[in-house]
């Protein structure tokens, strides 16, 4: 199975970057804008077009993974757009992913532990990369990485 994901981060100039490469400063009250990309199975689940603030979609994301990890429903709607990203589980191990909005669907199936690995490991290199650039008092950041590393290093058993 296919699964690819990238974090990009709009600059100042209007362009997307890497969130490994670019040099903005992260702080929870600059509301720096972003997109995930999320291709399961070639199909584009995630893209350019529901763009957000990203820090707080990734930190949405990672206690929605917590949820399904803990056997809960996955239900994370976007902090500033009319999205709602959802994780259902079918037999067999495998999840459906879904983008609903008012206009659009988008669906894909995959191995439940493959696609809780690839968000879950977007998220440890996006808050990674976050705290190069973000004041030492924005623990929250620190939070969400030690919260994804978790589910990344074995702490979703249950997907």
């Amino acid at each position: 199975m296919a699964i690819q994901l990238r974090t990009l981060v709009i600059s100042s100039l209007g362009e997307l970057e890497s969130v490994q490469e670019c040099n903005t400063r992260f702080s929870r009250d600059k509301y720096v804008q972003g997109v995930i990309e999320l291709d399961i199975n070639h199909i584009r689940i995630l893209g350019c077009k529901e763009g957000d603030t990203i820090d707080a979609l990734w930190s949405l994301l990672v206690t929605a993974l917590e949820n399904f990890c803990d056997g809960r429903d996955f239900v994370m709607p976007f902090p500033e757009r009319c999205f709602v990203l959802s994780l259902s589980r079918l037999s067999g191990g495998r999840v459906v992913v879904k983008l609903e909005s008012d206009v659009e669907r988008r669906v894909a199936v995959g191995d439940a532990r493959d696609v809780v690995e690839a968000l879950a490991k977007g998220a440890v290199e996006f808050f990674q990369a976050v705290l190069r650039t973000s004041p030492k008092e924005e623990w929250s950041y620190r939070r969400d990485l030690n919260r994804a590393t978790l589910i990344l290093t074995g702490g979703c058993d249950r997907s």
